[in-house]
This record gives C-alpha cells, structure tokens and sequence, in this order.
C-alpha cells in the first residue's frame, strides 16, 4: 500500500511539472490537429450521384442499438432508463418517374431488396435494371435479416434526386425519407462504422520499477512496471511488439490514479486479461477501450517495442476557427473542440468510458457547439431522434421527464443553423405527438409532474440546493413553455395555423400560472418549485434562474442583481459545476455578462487543464480534495473525464461571448455580431453560417476586417458607437474599433 502511494505521488509530480498552461498551450488537443499523429490510410470508395435514404429517426435508432451493444461489451456499469424509437428491420421506398428516354438505373442496400416495376416483381439478385421511356412506378421492398438499417440508393440519370421519394415501414403511411449528402457511397451502409483510424504514439513514459527505456523500446525486468501517456483520451486499440516469458498484464485508465489502481470491481471497463508470452516476437492488440493511461506490468523480462494507440475518431471538417492574444483562452477552447470531439461517435456522446451512450440532455446541448465547430446536421438529427418520445408514446415511456423537452430546444437550434426546415417536417408527427402526451399528464395549471416517470427530472448532477428531482420543479414547467412557443413558430412555419393557436394559448397560460406560483417577488428569484408531497420548496437553485433568462421569464431589469448578488450567493455554486452549464453560459451572454462567464470558466475549466488533463469531464468538484475529484455515483473513478456537454462551454463562451455571435430568430439570413475583447489584444474567428463563412480579425489597436459571404446582412456593433456597420454585399471589409 505505501509503495501505491509512492508511485502515484511520482506520477502525479512528473504530471504537474507538465501540467501549466504556459507548457500546454502550444501542444494540439485533438489528435486530428496534432503532427505527431497519423491518420492511418483510408481507402476511397466508388461515389454514386445519389445518396441513401431510410425511414425518417431509424438510422438513430440502429446506431443506438449499435452504442448499446458496444457499451455492453465494454462497460460494466450501465443503466439506460426510457424507452425509445424502435429499430425496424424492413421499409419500403417508392417513386413515379417520367423518362424523357430510356434510362438505366442501380441500387444498393442491405442483403435482400426486391424491386418492383409497374408491379412487375425482379429477380431479388438484381442490382440494376433499365427502364424504357416514358411513365413507370418503382416499388422497393427492403428487408433485413442482420440487423441492419433498411436503407436503398438508387443511382440514375433523372431519378438520383431524393425528391419525389417516399417511405414506408408499413407500405400504408408514407413520408418523406431521411437522407445525409455524406451517405452518398453505395458500398458503405449509413449504419456502417464511419470512424477513422488515427495513430498515436506514446507522449511520455513513466518509468514506476525496472524499466529502462531507450527511443521508444522498453526493456523490463523481474516484476516491472511502466505507465504510458498518449496525452489524448480517445477510444482505440493499443497496439505493441513484445518478446518474453511469463504474464504481461495492461491497465487502462482517465488519469494516473484510476491507472494505478488494482481493485478491479473499481473499473468503468472490463478488465483486459493478461498475456501469456512465449519467448517468441508477438503482435498483442487490446480490446476496445477508451483510455489516456496504460499500465503495463510484467513478472519476467521482456522487450516491448512499437507501442502505438489505433484511435476511432470521427472524420469532421473544423468548421469554426478561432485564436485570439490570450493563450489561457485557446487552451480552453481548444480542450474544448478535442472534448466534444472524442465525444462525437453517430451521436454526441455520454461519457466515452463510462457508458458510451447518446442521452437527449447531452446530444442536444452538445450541438449548440458542435454543429458550429465540425457542422455534422446528420449526427444532430441522430440526436434529435432519440431525445424525442418513441412514435406514438404512452405514460410508460416516460423515462426522465424532462429529457425530451430538450428535443424541440434543438429543433430549433438545427433551424437557425442549417436554414433546413425539412429536418422539422420529417419529424413532425413524432413532434406533435410528444407535445400531446405532456398535454395528458398536466395539472389545472398546466404543470408537469414526477407521476409517471420512472426516473424523475434530471436537471443536472449539481443541485445540493434542489430541485431534488420529484415532485414539480420550477425549471420543467419553463423547459415545457419554452416547447409550446418553440412549436408554435414551426407549426406556422408548416402552414398549421389552428395548431399555432393551440400551442401558442397553451403557452400564454403555462406562463402565468409559472410567474405566479414561483416568482418570489421579493428576492427577485424563482423558487425551486414544489416537492413530492406538496409544500412548496422555496430554496434559490441556479436550474430555474437560467432557463427563465433563456425563456425570457426573468425581468430584465434584475439582471444585475440575479448576477452579482443572487447567483454568486447560492451555496454550492461554484463548488459543483454539471454538465447544464452549457446552457447556462447562453443565459450569461443573452444577460451581457461575458466577463463573469470568463471568470467562472478559468477558474472551473482553467483549474481543470492546469492539473493537467486534456478534456473536460462530466462534473467539476472545485473544491473537493484530490482524492474526491474523481468519485462519481459512489465510485471512485465513475466520473468521465471526456464529457462532450462540458466541452460547449467554452465554445459558446467564445462564439457568441468573444465574437459576440447572433441571428435573428425572424430572418435567418440576418447576423449580428456584437464583438467583446475583454482584455485580449486581437482576436481572429471564423463562424460558419449557412451561407458559407464569416470571417473575423479584430485588433483592439490599428485596423480590423470582417469578410462575409453571399446572402446574407450582417450588423456590426461596435462598443461605444451608437450606429452598427451594415455589410449587405459579399466581400472583405475593413474597420476600426476606435
């Protein structure tokens, strides 16, 4: 026991030494980003003109499962409370075209699909067929017996486009299908595994006993132990050479102390058997894990050579780009873009070691930045599928209340950034359908309440000052009111003006009744709301303060007394950040408060990467003693230290913080950008819109410029000058801030 302890205050000197922030800001976070890895060769298959097509949430659903069952073989502590839209194994398409002239067509799908033409049924074999002039009904039958998605692609002169498409899982009601441009390879299946393989090789070495090291080849002695460092915590398999006798035992860990440890009951991941080794060369690959640390033990000498990690990592294009004069600042945005990154596996991710599982709160929020940063709609989509109820839902599907509350919060989201409401409309009925279940459960007053859920509400892990989950919380009647005026405009956007009405009555009266059973007039806050048995719970938690900011249900005019004097005094508040923060950040920017956020984010965040770690992790003890920041659901190492929901804080910190980003909620090709330096010198960003890019460089002293692409307006405010600069036309601008 004392020689653990030895060991872990060697490592965790070795890693503080290393650990500041004048050391890491010039090192890459992301492993994409980083020279001294490689992105191992990726074979380039045959593009089709056309792209797959599948039953509007159903690739969410197979790549759900899909998450499930990679969590089952790797985790040991998973719970999955709700229920969700079902996986179907069988769709049909279908389309009337009109050929001008003989046409030849081919398709592509899972194992068995059946072609219909005119009626006629195909040879289930065929894969391509040509169609004579003229008018002709094409009917599909797909059908899967592996459990795959029953998608088609159909490649053709006049009939690659997805419009005029239909989809059916029953072939009695039809919609529109869903689709995604980068699913446009007919030998690659959409629910097929889209990651790349990224080398990394070892960052450090952590000699513990009787290991010498030279250029990368470890030569162990008699019970000898090593800890490699990749820096970067990813998901992968860790690849070496060895040549010895006796057992070689691994370990995989977030940090040195989960690495060091031996209770194995204490892991979030199955342990990896050891080796048996034969005196011979042997090639060892490890299972799946996520991991940043490795142990190696061994109990006779051996040589151990060309020990890299083969990392999954999601290909994304880094869409926004931002640097600016503060090194502390790009740090913690670029730990940022890297947590959210790791995190991006067909969703945005729970934690990667933990349970590598999509939850609706994480997905949602989590593309409030991602969809900035790496502009993946179609893994937002996936997001949005799960975090709606299951078609046609019932009471008992209610897992965490408020979860899919979340849903049209990034409806909305999607829309303002992506300009597509076709994305809206394929899910309209499962939309409208959710609403109407909230509708069943409420009160006279319109509240929602714990009665049928299985797991409560779940507004976060930090709410030692409440609410405590049951009974009528303050925060998911505002999440609920924000959904009925969140779904009032779409349903105007849809032309469905009777369900506007609807939704937009039901929200003037949940307003009300919110206002007056839970503003506290006197301290200018909303309560807690009410408790399981029905006394009010009248504690100050900050749960309800920011969604009524972001609802617009606080008074503007207690701003400043909500940040200087409420939130500030609230026990606990800086003790525990959870992973809503990202949320909250938006009501700290909507408030004007960017300097506070700064302030909370590198005293959380900032503390977080000056111990060292490179992601961010689910839940910040601040004020916990070492051998607690790590304890989560009662285990020592449960919490995840790769996080994606607390990597979008200091991404809209600095998207719609520093560069001070906006868009009109009524015209989505109006932007206005309101840029606030702090104390930074210059600044340079590039925001993508779905116009193209903004393009950003602003200097506190001298000239600055602003290039902006085609269709769009963008207004420029400038602090201390009462007009904004107005640039209508595509092109590059200069401007002065004084």
């Amino acid at each position: 026991m004392k020689c653990r302890f030895l060991m872990l205050v060697i490592i965790l000197g070795f890693w503080c030494k290393h650990s500041f922030f004048a050391q890491i800001q010039n090192l890459a976070f992301d492993p994409l980003l980083d020279s001294k890895c490689e992105v191992l060769q990726i074979v380039e298959n045959k593009k089709w003109n056309s792209t797959y097509m599948w039953y509007p949430g159903q690739l969410s659903a197979h790549m759900q499962n899909f998450q499930k069952q990679k969590s089952e073989e790797r985790c040991t502590y998973v719970g999955y409370p709700g229920k969700f839209n079902e996986a179907s194994f069988r769709s049909f398409f279908r389309k009337k075209v009109h050929l001008k002239q003989k046409e030849h067509i081919k398709w592509s799908g899972p194992e068995s699909i059946t072609l219909f033409v005119d009626g006629k049924e195909l040879d289930k074999n065929e894969r391509e067929y040509t169609l004579e002039k003229g008018s002709h009904f094409l009917f599909f039958d797909i059908v899967s017996n592996t459990n795959r998605l029953p998608c088609l692609i159909v490649d053709g002169k006049s009939i690659s486009d997805i419009e005029g498409w239909q989809v059916s899982l029953d072939n009695k009601e039809w919609c529109k299908p869903e689709t995604d441009a980068k699913y446009n390879k007919p030998s690659i299946l959409p629910d097929s595994e889209q990651e790349i393989v990224t080398r990394i090789l070892p960052d450090k070495y952590i000699l513990l006993r009787n290991v010498v090291e030279q250029k990368g080849v470890l030569e162990l002695g008699e019970k000898s132990q090593v800890i490699v460092d990749f820096r970067h915590l990813e998901v992968g398999n860790v690849k070496l050479n060895v040549k010895g006798s006796g057992h070689l035992s691994f370990f995989v860990g977030e940090s040195p102390e989960e690495v060091l440890n031996d209770c194995l009951k204490d892991f979030e991941q199955l342990p990896i058997s050891s080796y048996s080794l034969n005196e011979q060369f042997q090639n060892i690959i490890l299972p799946e894990r996520a991991l940043r640390y490795l142990r190696i033990e061994s109990e006779h000498p051996c040589i151990i050579n060309n020990i890299h990690f083969d990392a999954k990592v999601w290909p994304v294009d880094f869409q926004m780009l931002f640097e600016c004069s503060d090194p502390n600042i790009n740090s913690l945005w670029n730990a940022g873009v890297a947590t959210l990154h790791t995190s991006l596996h067909n969703f945005y991710l729970d934690g990667v070691k933990r349970d590598y599982l999509p939850w609706s709160m994480d997905a949602i929020v989590s593309s409030f930045a991602g969809d900035y940063l790496f502009g993946e709609n179609q893994v937002s989509r996936n997001g949005l599928s799960i975090a709606l109820m299951p078609p046609k839902p019932e009471t008992s599907d209610l897992g965490i209340i408020d979860y899919p509350l979340h849903a049209l919060i990034g409806f909305k989201q999607n829309y303002m950034r992506y300009g597509d409401i076709q994305t809206s409309l394929l899910f309209k009925e499962r939309i409208i359908q959710m609403l109407a279940l909230y509708e069943s459960i409420q009160d006279e007053n319109g509240f929602i309440s714990d009665k049928y859920s299985t797991s409560g509400f779940i507004p976060g892990w930090a709410r030692r000052m409440g609410p405590d989950g049951q009974g009528i919380p303050t925060y998911g009647q505002i999440m609920l009111y924000q959904n009925y005026i969140i779904a009032s405009n779409f349903a105007k956007l849809w032309n469905e003006k009777r369900l506007a009405n609807k939704y937009e009555k039901k929200a003037k009266y949940l307003r009300r009744n919110i206002l007056n059973h839970f503003w506290d007039d006197e301290r200018k806050a909303f309560i807690n709301g009410y408790m399981k048995n029905g006394e009010k719970d009248t504690r100050i938690s900050h749960h309800a303060q920011y969604w009524a900011v972001l609802a617009d249900l606080y008074p503007s005019k207690y701003y400043d007394k909500l940040f200087d004097e409420i939130l500030p005094n609230i026990p606990y508040y800086k003790e525990d950040i959870s992973y809503e923060k990202g949320y909250e950040f938006l009501a700290y920017i909507k408030a004007g408060r960017i300097k506070d956020m700064f302030s909370l984010l590198n005293l959380i965040w900032g503390d977080w990467l000056r111990q060292g770690y490179t992601r961010f992790p689910e839940n910040f003890s601040y004020d916990a003693p070492l051998n607690q920041q790590l304890v989560f659901y009662n285990r020592p190492y449960g919490l995840s230290l790769c996080h994606g929901a607390n990597g979008v804080p200091p991404i809209v910190a600095v998207l719609y913080g520093i560069l001070g980003f906006g868009q009109s909620d009524f015209n989505l090709g109006e932007y206005h950008l309101k840029p606030e330096l702090l104390d930074l010198d210059w600044v340079k960003g590039r925001i993508p819109v779905k116009e193209g890019y903004i393009n950003y460089s602003i200097n506190k002293i001298g000239e600055s410029f602003i290039e902006i692409p085609k269709n769009c307006v963008v207004y420029l405010k400038i602090k201390g000058k009462k007009e904004s600069l107005i640039f209508k036309k595509a092109g590059k601008y200069k401007f002065c801030l004084y």
